[in-house]
């Protein structure tokens, strides 16, 4: 999934690489007294400010792409490489530099504009290996071809390495990034649809008794008035859009099942797991059971989204990996709620359980569309609520999932 980069970055990287290109040719040229070309360097570093004083002004009538930046980073590349030619080719110090723009593309473009790029370097710097104006290094010396070819090798091999290794971890995060956020739009569109229905109510039970009104005071005038009557065609219109008013509120309750009006009232944990999650997950092969482990009556929780898509995720896990139980122990005390889910499979193994809640971690990862996310997700929601998960494997054999949560997060 590619991100385009914000201009404005893009825009400061190269004034940066201008500031810092003039300053080490300047230093060179006067300090350190090596002779080069300086006004043809000049001139190679103006037109990379020139071409950024162009993409700035170009860049307010309109928001550049990935293809109008790959472009750009592929310059980048050729003005280093001209650069380089007329500083000593390889040889020169600053030569790692032709890497930066393969990160960079790396990070927040598409991998073919990056293997691209991988590729321009490559050819500049084979180039630069057979032709280059030599520095004037004041001291007789001369490397062995061999050591300018390994230069070659290290420029064109760790280009390759950064390119595909950068651009891996930030696709890996942009992946995570993008399903957390579908997760996050699930959990607003759950919450929005719940209070539309509340609201719904609501209105049903508000309208309902001026209806109910204006519903006598209908009957009452079409008693009195005659047929022959000049409103009586009115007043019959009166009581017949009344009815329908009538039904479609009537409607609004069957639909929304008479919930409470302004919120749902708390209800007990039992009940929300078997209504919201279990009766969802049920299957033949598997049975579930909740245990309370509490002196006092289960606590009363309110239908958070985070909470039941947390828990139906680890349930549904525990139902797929057990053989045929899953129990869910529940036990409360005056500040936390603690919930384990336990199913009887084999549990987690070694290499799971050591990352266990961490992105990209499942033994099926790969499988049926299986991403390694699902435990991952959970443990963020519960934390969201201010509480935590942990990870084990039961002593008799079994995965053990428990959220401690805190009672004044979901009462």
């Amino acid at each position: 999934m590619p991100s385009t980069i914000e201009a404005r970055v893009l825009f400061t990287i190269r004034w940066l690489a201008i500031l810092g290109q003039t300053t080490a040719l300047l230093f060179t040229y006067f300090i350190l007294d090596i002779g080069l070309p300086i006004i043809p360097a000049l001139f190679v570093i103006s037109l990379s400010a020139l071409l950024n004083l162009w993409h700035m002004h170009q860049s307010r009538l309109r928001q550049p792409n990935d293809r109008y930046n790959s472009v750009a980073l592929g310059f980048d590349v050729i003005q280093l490489a001209a650069l380089l030619y007329l500083t000593g080719g390889l040889l020169n110090p600053f030569s790692l530099m032709i890497l930066a723009p393969v990160v960079v593309s790396a990070a927040v473009l598409q991998r073919t504009s990056t293997l691209m790029l991988i590729g321009l370097v490559a050819a500049s710097v084979s180039f630069l290996l057979y032709f280059n104006l030599p520095l004037d290094w004041k001291t007789a010396f001369d490397l062995p071809p061999y050591y300018r070819a390994g230069i070659w090798l290290a420029l064109v091999l760790t280009s390759c390495f950064l390119g595909l290794y950068v651009w891996w971890v930030a696709s890996s995060a942009r992946r995570l990034s993008a399903t957390l956020a579908e997760a996050k739009l699930a959990l607003i569109e759950e919450q929005q649809t719940r209070a539309l229905g509340n609201l719904a109510t609501a209105a049903a039970h508000k309208l309902g008794s001026p209806l109910n009104t204006i519903t006598v005071i209908g009957h009452e005038l079409a008693r009195d008035i005659s047929p022959d009557d000049p409103i009586y065609d009115d007043i019959q219109l009166l009581r017949t859009e009344t009815e329908r008013c009538r039904v479609i509120l009537g409607e609004l309750d069957v639909v929304q099942g008479r919930r409470a009006i302004a919120e749902e009232p708390p209800l007990p944990l039992e009940r929300l797991i078997e209504e919201e999650i279990i009766s969802r997950l049920r299957h033949p092969d598997v049975d579930f059971a909740i245990i309370h482990q509490g002196r006092s009556s289960p606590p009363h929780v309110t239908r958070r989204p985070e909470l039941i898509h947390a828990l139906e995720t680890v349930l549904q896990n525990a139902r797929q990996f057990s053989k045929a139980k899953v129990s869910i122990h529940i036990e409360w005390a005056v500040d936390d709620l603690h919930i384990m889910i336990l199913d009887d499979g084999s549990g987690f193994t070694a290499q799971v359980l050591a990352r266990a809640g961490q992105p990209w971690n499942s033994s099926r990862s790969g499988q049926d569309g299986h991403r390694g996310l699902g435990l991952f997700i959970a443990r963020s929601l519960v934390e969201s609520l201010g509480g935590k998960v942990t990870f084990a494997n039961a002593a008799d054999g079994g995965a053990s999932v428990t959220f401690t949560i805190p009672s004044a997060a979901i009462t």
